[in-house]
């Protein structure tokens, strides 16, 4: 009988992300009809209208944004919201696809960035079994090297991410190791040789200092919390239309929406302060406050200014990605970039606003780089992506 292999740290968060896959379609029109009190038929009805038009909606952003609640949106509101499914076609016709390696690999993004002077992480080694060279980086390929170097780093926390991951799969935190064991936050002890054989597999990781968020905000999180800043990057200008600020709840190491209970909230681009506080479910719920401690709500984050500042020269860096995204950390000294992003899914902006993306300066930007809008040919519309 074959002894079933260990599942790697990346592996393990997709089958959490799987497990927490959405309903079917006739549990989602039964949610909202006892919702909102209406019937299904007609809620089916409004639904297709807006999936064959050019926003293409599937059922679960429909029911994910609430907008089967006739009293919180009008017609034009609704118009605005576009699918998460629109978002690659529409970020390849922006861009220089030749440009998506230089952002999602990471060592290349941290080097560049840090050459340009945007405050970056602090990359202690590379864990890597393969050939590459990582010139200027302590590169880590066997147990009992991993062994040395946590040691070496005794009394320190270490953040791991896999060096071209997304949506943080595969991301730890090493927070004790012994001359046998490696203690990750969440997960029993492993030996060295499991670690790097089972938890770690064949995925390429960088191993970081782990930051701390800034004391003014750290009490609303379990985990190191991030700006997503939406780019668009104009020959004039950069425009960011929309910051949210993603906050790691309860046991959660990162701070991806997709994760049990980490709340987004909108970020007013102008004055920094949290104008909502938003939590997913089969429907966003939005909250009136931190939901274990008052004053989330209004709170200016810290260091907003040079944020801005920082996000405008990274993306400038990076300008043939014209619609991208930045995850800026805010610490103690001030704001760290920790990732540059090609592209930048739809859904995390308008889960966490109530809004659509697609205003007339969104709309304007996509057609001056040739993305066309149009609605979806006839098919069956409740086919749809797992989100």
């Amino acid at each position: 009988m074959n002894q079933q292999r260990p599942l790697t740290a990346a592996e393990l968060d997709q089958k959490s992300y799987l497990e927490a896959r959405d309903s079917s379609d006739k549990e989602l029109l039964i949610f909202a009809a006892r919702k909102s009190g209406r019937s299904p038929l007609k809620i089916q009805r409004e639904f297709r209208q807006l999936a064959r038009s050019e926003s293409r909606l599937n059922l679960v952003e429909y029911v994910r944004n609430g907008l089967y609640h006739i009293d919180r949106f009008n017609d034009e509101e609704r118009s605005a919201f576009i699918s998460n499914d629109l978002h690659w076609p529409i970020t390849h016709k922006c861009n220089d696809r030749r440009w998506a390696g230089a952002a999602e690999d990471k060592i290349v993004a941290e080097t560049m960035l840090s050459a340009g002077d945007v405050p970056v992480p602090q990359t202690l080694a590379v864990l890597d079994t393969s050939s590459r060279l990582f010139p200027g980086k302590q590169k880590i390929q066997t147990p009992s090297e991993l062994r040395s170097f946590l040691q070496k780093h005794t009394g320190e926390t270490i953040f791991g991410k896999i060096l071209n991951g997304m949506v943080s799969f595969g991301a730890f935190r090493i927070e004790q190791a012994d001359d046998t064991h490696v203690h990750c936050a969440g997960h029993d002890p492993l030996t060295y040789q499991e670690f790097m054989q089972n938890y770690i597999g064949s995925n390429a990781y960088l191993l970081q200092k782990a930051l701390d968020n800034h004391s003014e905000f750290s009490s609303y999180c379990s985990a190191l919390a991030t700006v997503r800043m939406v780019n668009m990057v104009t020959t004039e200008r950069v425009i960011t239309p929309l910051a949210i600020i993603k906050l790691p709840q309860g046991d959660n190491i990162a701070d991806a929406f997709w994760r049990p209970g980490n709340l987004a909230c909108e970020v007013d681009i102008e004055t920094g302060c949290i104008r909502t506080i938003a939590q997913r479910g089969v429907e966003t719920e939005f909250l009136r406050d931190h939901p274990s401690k008052d004053g989330l709500m209004g709170l200016q984050l810290p260091h907003w200014n040079k944020l801005k500042e920082i996000n405008d020269r990274a993306a400038r860096i990076f300008a043939p990605i014209r619609y991208q995204s930045t995850d800026i950390a805010i610490t103690e000294d001030g704001p760290v970039l920790v990732e540059m992003n090609y592209g930048g899914g739809f859904d995390l902006p308008q889960y966490a606003s109530g809004r659509g993306m697609l205003t007339p300066e969104v709309r304007a930007f996509f057609k001056s780089c040739g993305v066309e809008l149009t609605p979806p040919r006839r098919k069956g519309l409740f086919s749809r992506r797992r989100k």
